[in-house]
């Protein structure tokens, strides 16, 4: 039996503390978008929160692993 279940929440400037983080990174956006498996258009929509829907939480924990950060995004139940 499957279950699913789909929850959005707002996290307010986590698109500029991403960009923070990759500006302090030493890899290049190149291998961050390979690492993370995401386009460079998509990587700057990310950057400036214009993304069309929402970002998952897989690839933000995705991101958190090529960056060597965590952004504190919980999900509580």
């Amino acid at each position: 039996m499957r279950i699913r279940q789909i929850r959005e929440i707002e996290v307010e400037g986590l698109g500029e503390r991403i960009k923070q983080a990759r500006l302090n990174c030493s890899k290049s956006l190149e291998e961050i978008c390979d690492e993370v498996g995401v386009s460079r258009t998509y990587w700057y929509d990310i950057e400036k929160e214009t993304l069309k829907g929402a970002l998952s939480i897989e690839n933000l924990r995705k991101i958190e692993q090529a960056l060597g950060v965590t952004l504190g995004v919980q999900f509580n139940d």
